[in-house]
């Protein structure tokens, strides 16, 4: 029996697949497209049901929604202090000589601050806090686009583990027809029968287990994609392997990874507020001009003033200082994250190495060998020269060797998928 690793079948629930080409640059989403309802049962590809999450997701959603939060805080953050106008009277209500308004004394004027260089600052400090976002939607859409890819992967294998599981129920049957056949005609052994019929049953159940397995798959994908209410099956090719990436290139990466440039630019924030709280403690100057009018004599004169803030300019001194330990926290932080991304990597590469060499050793010697094996044993079982146990154990192992090419398989492109993760690069085949 050999394995195909292609399956474009339709299953309880709709599915999908081909591995597939999401790349992550500047934006990670990709345009919003109104999905028609339909009846028919499509077929989409890994880039489809990627472009498709990262449309719909409300995680993501959240994030693009945030983006008008933002706005309106930069808007708010370039707003000062109001100019003042003010009216006061003098020298007036009083008695004798001040009595009414005769000698009263009105002094019209205005007032305001100098705060161009705090808002420009306060502005900037904002902008930075915003700039956060899109670093943030970046680690989201990767880690979704992973999601999907990881999942992506489990069906196409579950999906060639049923149709494993389906040819080892139709051998199971073979084989028992056969000893049913012997044990009628007197030449074989009721045990044998009755461990054949165990050993049908156990394949059907093992079906079964894989049946329900595929259907929850379908059901996350389902909703990561669109849902859960969407009609559609995967088609895929697990043989399309992966080249191995260069150690050196990936690691090289990771400086530029979302998670590290987050990092990055949080301590770039935490210097813009550094800035702001230094200006913040600078004396605002506050200027004021107007004209008064003399009542009793009918006369107008010019009237300015400036305040200037007295004391000690230090006063923002502890929040400069808790800012800058901040500052040194994230960088302890990022570096930190560099060798765990580092090790991660590594592992990621020599395990990626690995896989591809059990796929090699299983593909190209283990099953060759065992069909041809099955392929004896099963004449020898025919002709009475193989009794059922050994019979069954040249096709276990056969099914065995199947089972662990596919794990392999399945390995080798659930690395590549986090190692493209890890590196916040596009997630390819």
């Amino acid at each position: 029996m050999d394995i195909r690793f292609l399956s474009t079948r339709t299953f309880k629930k709709p599915i999908a697949s081909r591995y597939f080409a999401v790349f992550l640059g500047a934006s990670f989403f990709f345009p919003a497209t109104a999905v028609e309802p339909s009846k028919e049962v499509r077929v989409i590809s890994l880039s489809d049901a990627v472009a498709m999450t990262l449309n719909n997701h409300p995680d993501l959603k959240a994030l693009v929604a945030e983006e008008s939060v933002w706005k309106g805080k930069i808007q708010q953050a370039g707003i000062g202090i109001r100019p003042q106008v003010s009216l006061m009277l003098e020298d007036a209500m009083g008695t004798g000589d001040y009595s009414a308004t005769k000698n009263m004394q009105s002094t019209m004027s205005f007032s305001w601050l100098l705060q161009k260089e705090q808002l420009d600052t306060r502005v900037k400090s904002v902008q930075n806090a915003a700039s956060q976002l899109a670093l943030d939607k970046q680690i989201k859409a990767l880690d979704l686009a992973s999601i999907v890819a990881k999942n992506f992967i489990n069906i196409l294998v579950a999906q060639e583990r049923l149709e494993l599981n389906e040819a080892a129920v139709t051998q199971a049957v073979e084989v028992t027809n056969v000893i049913s056949k012997r044990v009628k005609a007197g030449k074989g052994s009721v045990a044998e029968e009755q461990l054949a019929q165990v050993e049908l049953s156990h394949r059907k159940l093992t079906m079964e287990d894989t049946e329900h397995q595929l259907d929850g798959l379908y059901y996350r994908l389902t909703a990561l994609i669109e849902g859960g209410t969407s009609n559609f099956i995967v088609s895929g090719n697990l043989l399309e392997v992966p080249a191995i990436p260069s150690v050196t290139k990936q690691l090289t990466k990771l400086q530029q990874t979302p998670g590290v440039k987050r990092l990055a630019n949080a301590q770039r924030l935490a210097q813009s507020r550094i800035e702001l709280a230094r200006i913040e403690a600078k004396p605002q100057w506050q200027f004021s001009a107007g004209l008064r009018r003399y009542e009793a004599t009918d006369d107008f004169g010019f009237v300015a003033s400036v305040a200037i803030p007295w004391g000690d300019n230090n006063q923002n001194a502890g929040k400069v200082a808790a800012l800058r330990a901040e500052q040194q926290v994230l960088a302890r932080e990022q570096e930190g994250l560099l060798k765990k991304l580092d090790v991660q990597l590594y592992v990621l590469l020599q395990e990626m190495k690995h896989s591809e060499h059990v796929i090699q050793t299983i593909r190209n010697d283990i099953i060759p060998s065992l069909e041809s094996a099955l392929t004896e044993s099963k004449v020898a079982f025919e002709r009475g020269q193989l009794n059922y146990n050994q019979y069954s154990s040249v096709r276990r192992e056969l099914l065995n060797a199947q089972s662990k090419l596919l794990s392999a398989f399945e390995s080798l492109h659930l690395q590549h998928i986090e190692i493209q993760r890890l590196t916040g690069t596009s997630i390819t085949q």
